[in-house]
């Protein structure tokens, strides 16, 4: 006798095979924030940091993130969200004595104390460590992020380097100056590439792979529709400017209403065409970017469209103005729940083989980018 399953009486082979061949199961991915909670957590924050000089904004963060973190499932399962706020505020009270007081310090000592010449000599190198530096501050609270996410119990981590990633974002950036912009796709793929190659789930390694899928996302035409769209498109304004008088009449002395209601008027339209070119780009290379990730037997993929962009962005924007700021933590939201909604994982993990990470946690949180007013919420 043998236990492998048997066609039932009169069955046939191929209702045999679809009935006992099981598909290889996918991780759904959904987020179910709601805007009532988050624009609560921005309002209590909001006050408190009023009552604790802003020393509560990393509690408030804190609180965000986990709720946020709760909200995303993966495959059925919350993602959870382990940082603290103390953290967050030592982080931040180490990086404000060891960073920037001594920066600040030097910049106003060479300022008093040395003649054009030198201090010039001693700002120069001083600004462009602090464009590495940004870099720096980048990496560590990614790091930070990722070593307080868990699911299923397994921890993400990040290694590699903070300085090298560093240099190679200032290098890049010098690159993007010098061709005019020319560079910024490649060296946004190039650094996500050296994050995500770094980064792991338990003791599996994320890769970050040049698919057929990734490659077809239309990334250069994307760009070069929206640098070459943009300059036409500002140059057209412009030259209609000119011509049609309007900027004749802009006298800061004696102003012209109807001039700058003309101005605003025309400038309204000219700015949503270049929004909708730059929009295209940014969903062509999230998409790009989603699609090049790998995670053992797990694959990515992204659906975010360039509608996606521009409504999130003008409903946002408008979010913050009327809420004078206290609904900052429910755009956020909103865009990342888009771009999780929008996200697909195919393929299978092993849970049972996967083990607990063994890289070490920093103990602190992204005080270095909190000091240079880069980080966000999440």
């Amino acid at each position: 006798m043998t236990d492998e399953a048997q066609p039932a009486a009169g069955e046939s082979a191929a209702n045999f095979a679809a009935r006992t061949t099981r598909a290889e199961p996918g991780l759904e991915i959904a987020n179910t924030s709601r805007m009532g909670a988050m624009l609560w957590i921005g309002f209590y924050t909001f006050l408190l940091n009023i009552v604790t000089l802003t020393i509560f904004r990393f509690w408030g963060r804190t609180h965000f993130r986990r709720r946020l973190w709760a909200d995303t499932r993966i495959g059925g399962e919350a993602l959870e969200y382990t940082g603290r706020g103390l953290e967050l505020f030592l982080g931040f009270i180490i990086a404000i004595f060891t960073l920037m007081v001594p920066t600040i310090a030097a910049v106003f000592g060479a300022q008093l104390l040395l003649g054009p010449q030198a201090m010039i000599a001693v700002i120069i190198p001083i600004y462009l460590l602090l464009f590495v530096i940004i870099g720096v501050a980048i990496f560590l609270a990614r790091r930070y992020h990722l070593s307080r996410t868990t699911y299923r119990g397994i921890r993400f981590g990040q290694t590699g380097s903070a300085w090298g990633f560093g240099f190679a974002a200032f290098g890049y950036g010098v690159l993007s100056v010098l061709t005019l912009g020319w560079f910024s796709p490649a060296a946004q793929i190039r650094l996500s590439r050296r994050l995500w190659s770094n980064a792991w789930y338990g003791g599996v390694r994320f890769k970050f792979e040049d698919t057929e899928e990734a490659k077809k996302e239309p990334v250069y035409l994307s760009f070069a529709l929206a640098w070459v769209g943009g300059i036409v498109v500002y140059g057209a304004w412009v030259g209609w400017l000119m011509s049609s008088g309007v900027a004749g009449r802009m006298d800061p002395v004696a102003p012209d209403f109807g001039a700058i209601g003309l101005l605003y008027a025309s400038f309204i339209p000219a700015a949503l065409l270049i929004a909708v070119f730059v929009a295209w780009h940014f969903a062509v290379i999230t998409r790009r970017i989603t699609k090049s990730l790998r995670l053992d037997g797990l694959t990515f993929s992204s659906r975010l469209s360039t509608f996606d962009i521009i409504e999130l962005s003008i409903t946002n924007f408008l979010l913050i103005v009327f809420t004078l700021g206290i609904g900052l933590m429910a755009a956020q939201m909103r865009m990342w729940k888009r771009l999780a909604n929008r996200m697909t994982l195919s393929g299978a993990l092993d849970f049972a083989a996967i083990e607990q990470s063994t890289i070490e946690a920093p103990k602190q949180g992204e005080g270095l980018a909190d000091g240079l007013d880069l980080v966000s919420n999440f």
